[in-house]
């Protein structure tokens, strides 16, 4: 693996891990969950190595929400000038992570490959049908879903009054204040901005499958393969595992090839189930072959 650097549109400068195959044909760029980066990733390690020895590229990506809470270096599009911007997913704003996903598929096509596969863990998933809503998916090969969660859906009904605060802090102009009551599980802190940003109908709203509308959105417009890929005990899940997909299936009214998998035994970060996720992934990979 070799470590890789990208600047986004508006600057920052962004690192990536790249597994690199014999010849470069198909790339898989994953973009990671809120607080994930390639260092305490589960999975990317054994991801990489067994795309890559099957001939398939891997980059993980870190994307401006890396981490809880980063420094990443910024250089000024006016001056040229170079300087540190504390961001992390404690005070990211979900909509620019349209410029990260658009740097790693540059990237990849100057890397030289040519045909490019979308994929993402957790939030990541959200954060690409964001891009495709916002970019389009002509860049786009294929693409897959690694445990997608419906965050809109989980906060806007079960974190009522940590969604209040950050909007009472926003409208007065403490947006990156950070709230009272930390998030996933008691674990970490989240900015007022960052928070705000989960509303019914923002651009993190991209999966509404606790809701489950009529008109699902980007993913029901989306006219490439897809895989989508959920852990037995996930975190993610609104009914079963097997029942969240086949709902989506019927969702998918464009794709002209769907795969639902299970990982048997396995929950949200994959821990010590990362072979069995690179397994499933170079299943569906060699079905296009």
């Amino acid at each position: 693996m070799k470590l890789i650097h990208k600047d986004t549109l508006d600057g920052l400068n962004l690192l990536g891990g790249h597994w690199e195959p014999k010849n470069r044909e198909t790339c898989v760029i994953l973009i990671h969950g809120m607080y994930d980066n390639i260092i305490e990733n589960c999975f990317a390690q054994q991801v990489g190595r067994d795309l890559s020895a099957a001939g398939y590229g891997f980059i993980f990506c870190h994307t401006r929400g890396y981490g809880v809470i980063n420094s990443i270096v910024v250089k000024d599009r006016t001056t040229g000038k170079r300087r540190n911007k504390i961001i992390g997913s404690t005070y990211e704003k979900f909509s620019e992570s349209v410029y990260d996903i658009e740097a790693w598929v540059e990237k990849a096509k100057e890397l030289g490959y040519k045909k490019i596969i979308l994929a993402s863990h957790s939030m990541g998933g959200c954060k690409n049908l964001h891009y495709v809503a916002v970019k389009g998916s002509s860049e786009i090969d294929k693409f897959l879903f690694i445990s997608i969660p419906d965050a809109c859906g989980y906060f806007n009904n079960y974190e009522k009054e940590t969604l209040k605060e950050a909007e009472d802090l926003v409208n007065s102009g403490r947006g990156k204040e950070l709230l009272s009551k930390k998030i996933v599980g008691g674990i970490f802190p989240v900015s007022a901005r960052t928070m705000n940003g989960f509303k019914k109908g923002s651009s993190v709203d991209r999966f509404p499958i606790m809701d489950n509308p009529d008109d699902f959105g980007i993913i029901s417009k989306i006219d490439k393969p897809i895989c989508m890929i959920l852990a037995e005990h996930d975190s993610v899940i609104i009914s079963s595992a097997r029942e969240d997909l086949n709902l989506i299936k019927t969702k998918l009214k464009k794709c002209p090839n769907f795969c639902g998998q299970i990982i048997e035994g396995a929950t949200h970060r994959f821990i010590n189930k990362d072979k069995q996720l690179a397994t499933k992934i170079l299943a569906w990979l060699k079905v296009f072959q």
